[in-house]
């Protein structure tokens, strides 16, 4: 059996606890492709481009670093309180989410200052919203 990734226990955290909710997971070319064809709004997890591995007495923990994005529609050309009404409402979305991992036992908890990004009219769907880059330690090892 295999053992659950950070991802996939990212992806079961939105599925149970944010209905409504789209869940995507890929590198940035293919998430825009991708969030054309889901509802909207969507958390998305851009596929993490570095991390770091913990071993302890033959065993190890993942910490990949991720990048958390919250996403929805606006209006073509939408000025700034089209905008922050989106975004606002993403970094809403994000508390959540942060809140909900850390409820979650999969992994350390998130604690302290967490940056995020505020994105507005990216992607080839008009879509704003805010970016949390996230470094999610898993709580548990797994054997080697």
């Amino acid at each position: 059996m295999r053992m659950k990734t950070v991802e996939s226990k990212l992806k079961e955290i939105v599925g149970e606890q944010f209905p409504g909710m789209s869940y995507v997971f890929d590198d940035w070319k293919a998430i825009d492709r991708k969030l054309s064809k889901v509802s909207l709004p969507a958390i998305i997890c851009v596929m993490p481009v570095s991390g770091v591995f913990t071993f302890s007495r033959g065993r190890v923990k993942d910490k990949p670093n991720c990048y958390v994005v919250f996403m929805d529609k606006v209006p073509k050309d939408a000025d700034g309180d089209e905008n922050e009404e989106v975004y606002s409402r993403m970094k809403d979305m994000a508390k959540k989410f942060v809140s909900e991992v850390n409820k979650s036992g999969y992994f350390e908890p998130v604690e302290g200052d967490v940056p995020y990004d505020v994105i507005t009219e990216k992607m080839s769907d008009i879509l704003s919203g805010i970016g949390v880059p996230l470094s999610l330690r898993e709580s548990a090892y797994s054997c080697v």
